[in-house]
């Protein structure tokens, strides 16, 4: 061990290092205490100085300050980003390269005729029509979300043989990536996939469907998908505050001889209640942003966030405005976030104070 060790130092200068790296920790510290206490204030100097310099107080906000810097990296410099492509026009990313457009992004989202053509504009109906499929979408997923989610937590709250494993069986789905998810599901949804094949040979059906371009079943197929992905998010929420509600409730009025449906709406959904908006704001939240399993699948209709994806220039041809184009669309769908956020630290609050 002596000699291995010998060999992988000698000749370098790693040991004077930690040499010079103690001796200075030793003379800014000057540690007191047990001989264990010094070595440790020796080796770890930076953190005993910093605390000394920042106070009991502001060194939380120092071990904090590396996840703002990133966060604000990843997420309000994209966000300042996106404000100044939305406001300007042109093909560069580069902002030197792009002239103020103030409003005419906005303009060329929504006016009827093109501002800079004079002629029929067209992307306003592909923006209004991607408003409307992800309306559509959003106004059947979410109540079908919340609902399924619902009453799988019930029914994983009792006591059935292998609880655990139905549970992680439920909750295995979100682990996946959405892109596994989307490829997973046209295995079986595609024209030769297996659902198709099944029902032939179960003769429910005499020729293969495309499932996820039939405007039958697109949006059927959508929904399904989506909530199975993402069913044991929202489920294990749900769980958790079902076991938050004390149980001496449900003992009582079991020895008042009340049924369990009357159990079920006027102890567990009225305490429930809060849990359920969160769920709720969250689930609406996400279906808005509903892509990449949809993406992954081909669905026939284009949600917002596939709208924007595709203006941008991310896929297929950029074209002369898109970028900008594209960017105000998301700060209009990010409106809609901000307020169904505000909708929901309202109506906690409100039932807070009630």
């Amino acid at each position: 061990m002596t000699e291995a060790l010998h060999a992988a130092f000698a000749g370098s200068p790693w040991p004077l290092y930690v040499l010079v790296y103690l001796v200075i920790g030793w003379a800014l510290v000057r540690p007191t205490g047990s001989l264990s206490t010094r070595f440790v204030s020796v080796v770890g100097w930076p953190v005993e100085l910093t605390q000394r310099l920042s106070g009991a107080t502001g060194l939380p906000y120092l071990f904090l300050l590396p996840n703002m810097i990133v966060f604000g990296l990843f997420t309000f410099a994209p966000l300042f980003i996106n404000m100044g492509f939305s406001v300007t026009e042109g093909q560069s990313i580069l902002f030197s390269d792009r002239e103020w457009a103030g409003l005419d992004n906005l303009r060329r989202l929504l006016s009827e005729t093109q501002i800079d053509t004079g002629a029929a504009n067209l992307e306003d109906d592909k923006f209004l029509a991607a408003i409307y499929d992800t309306a559509t979408f959003v106004v059947f997923q979410v109540p079908i979300m919340i609902a399924v989610a619902l009453i799988s937590a019930l029914a994983l709250n009792r006591e059935i043989a292998a609880r655990g494993f139905w549970r992680a069986v439920f909750f295995y789905p979100v682990m996946l990536s959405p892109v596994v998810v989307g490829f997973l599901w046209s295995l079986i949804l595609k024209r030769q996939g297996v659902l198709s094949q099944t029902l032939i040979g179960w003769g429910w059906i005499t020729e293969p469907i495309q499932w996820l371009t039939d405007p039958s079943w697109t949006m059927f197929w959508s929904v399904f998908v989506y909530t199975w992905a993402h069913l044991g998010f929202y489920m294990l929420i749900l769980l958790a505050g079902l076991q938050a509600i004390p149980r001496d409730l449900y003992e009582a009025a079991e020895m008042d001889g009340t049924p369990a449906w009357r159990q079920l709406t006027r102890i567990t959904i009225p305490l429930l209640a809060p849990t359920l908006l969160v769920v709720t704001v969250l689930s609406l939240i996400k279906a808005f942003q509903a892509f990449e399993e949809l993406y992954a699948m081909s669905v026939r209709w284009t949600s917002l966030v596939a709208y924007i994806f595709e203006t941008s220039g991310l896929r297929g041809q950029p074209t002369a405005n898109g970028l900008g184009i594209a960017a105000m669309a998301s700060l209009l769908v990010a409106l809609v976030l901000i307020v169904l956020s505000l909708v929901q630290v309202f109506l906690s609050s409100r039932a807070n104070a009630q």
